[in-house]
């Protein structure tokens, strides 16, 4: 990976929008009862709207999108200036929106306000709900992720609430804030080289473009990033090389698009794993500690998960069949404790838990055990099932425990050989599993499922995701539950 340029043109453009909506707000009065309204206000997100208006004195706003599946949202404070993002509007409807805003003195005074929507795109994804338990589900919408096009979000019916027009692949990562990071591309561009830091309405806050010289099929960036504490982007990349791709992390400052510091995985790993080059690690995700300084990253063409710190590459624990590891590496090595246990097999979407269990020298990771092996593991299993795992790491020891698992049940009608997902809810604590490739008779479906915490695990939502391209390897990369 060569060159970082922050997209200055894109960010323009943002900001010739903003200017033209605070003017175009600014040039009259707009009170509750004549709001301003703009529908899809930076042109990427259909279903969402802006409205603003003054109040004569301070007074909280509640809105409402009615439906089936209502969204209701209180935003927080006392204002005379209302600035209002719309988050959740039907496709294909006119949307009746209600707005109270109610004073100190607990005077009400209400607007309904109608829009109405475009259909969804011709070539957009079906989907299907297959049980749907409110009672039981982590609140929120679902956020699917395809591997190119439309992201988007559903309610527990299965209605699309939001999508974005901006041709993303992959990555569609929250952040805390509220905002995401995604890769994405022009319609010029062959590539999606750009990372981007957008909110739900579309507005872009950061925009750089990583250009490589290699003469690869890959995109500069893949699979993941993360946005560090000093603001700054954790990349996962390429050599700048086309004998290698998928084995580096990359260190990015957002405000000048310099790249900072970076590591290099085949200058730590054995000089066997990396002879001959290619996709020999296929860095499949990473999670970074609150030092920014630890990294956990699951390597799919390695069957494995490593701790390890970065920039240096001091590794504290790696998590594989301990099969074909040089005897230099056996103090790294997690030795298996328990009655049950199986090694990850081309694993993706690592995550470290909350603490689990109280004590300090554990941590609990999740993530998706797609059961593919690739270099070391069961063959015997392989690719009998994929499934969602919890271990428990006993860092001092060197040992790991499984914990909880969901998937080898269904066998393999739930079998992904590549990309998958598992997050953990935080108020339900239960988990969101995503197999992103299952083979079906005529083609090849995604399953989005959410399941409790218990071992055996109940089934609460489960959705099927289909009408990929046939000549396409397109699928459901990654999902999420997040309320809006």
């Amino acid at each position: 990976m060569a060159t970082t340029q922050r997209n200055t043109p894109s960010m323009r453009k943002q900001q010739q929008i903003r200017k033209r909506l605070k003017r175009t707000f600014n040039h009259r009065t707009h009170t509750l009862d004549k709001p301003f309204v703009q529908l899809n206000p930076y042109h990427v997100a259909p279903l969402t709207a802006l409205i603003q208006f003054t109040t004569p004195k301070p007074a909280s706003i509640t809105l409402t999108i009615h439906g089936s599946t209502p969204i209701e949202k209180t935003f927080p404070g006392y204002h005379t200036i209302h600035q209002l993002p719309v988050i959740g509007l039907y496709a294909n409807k006119k949307n009746r929106i209600a707005i109270s805003a109610t004073t100190h003195s607990g005077k009400t005074k209400s607007k309904t306000i109608r829009l109405k929507t475009q259909a969804l795109p011709k070539d957009f994804l079906r989907v299907h709900v297959d049980k749907a338990d409110t009672e039981k589900m982590e609140k929120g919408l679902t956020f699917i992720v395809p591997s190119t096009h439309y992201p988007f979000a559903i309610d527990h019916e299965g209605k699309v609430r939001w999508y974005s027009t901006i041709n993303v692949r992959q990555l569609f990562k929250p952040l805390t804030d509220g905002n995401f990071l995604i890769y994405g591309k022009s319609n010029k561009e062959t590539k999606h080289n750009r990372i981007m830091e957008i909110d739900l309405l579309g507005q872009i806050y950061n925009n750089h473009t990583v250009y490589s010289k290699s003469e690869i099929p890959q995109t500069a960036v893949n699979t993941d990033a993360v946005k560090l504490s000093t603001n700054n982007l954790l990349v996962t990349t390429h050599e700048e090389t086309p004998e290698s791709v998928e084995d580096k992390l990359t260190e990015i400052d957002q405000e000048t698009g310099n790249q900072i510091r970076s590591l290099h995985y085949h200058s730590i790993f054995p000089d066997a794993f990396f002879r001959h080059g290619g996709d020999w690690l296929h860095n499949s995700s990473i999670w970074v500690g609150d030092d920014d300084h630890t990294v956990i990253m699951t390597a799919r063409q390695q069957d494995m998960v490593m701790k390890h710190s970065f920039p240096a590459g001091e590794i504290d624990w790696v998590l594989a069949s301990p099969e074909n590891w040089p005897a230099s590496w056996e103090h790294v090595l997690l030795t298996p404790i328990g009655d049950h246990f199986k090694f990850p097999g081309g694993p993706h979407a690592v995550t470290a838990l909350p603490d689990q269990d109280g004590n300090p020298d554990t941590i609990d990771i999740l993530l998706f055990d797609n059961n593919n092996v690739l270099t070391r593991g069961n063959q015997q299993v392989s690719q009998t099932f994929s499934r969602a795992v919890q271990y428990r790491i006993h860092e001092n020891d060197k040992t790991v425990e499984e914990i909880w698992s969901y998937g080898e049940e269904r066998g393999e009608a739930f079998f992904s050989p590549i990309v998958g997902d598992a997050d953990w809810l935080p108020e339900t604590e239960n988990r969101l599993i995503t197999s992103g490739y299952i083979k079906t008779g005529n083609g090849r479906s995604s399953k989005v499922v959410e399941v409790t915490k218990d071992q055996p695990s109940e089934d609460v939502f489960e959705v099927t995701i289909s009408g990929f391209a046939p000549e396409s390897k397109q699928h459901v990369f990654r999902a999420a539950r997040l309320e809006i």
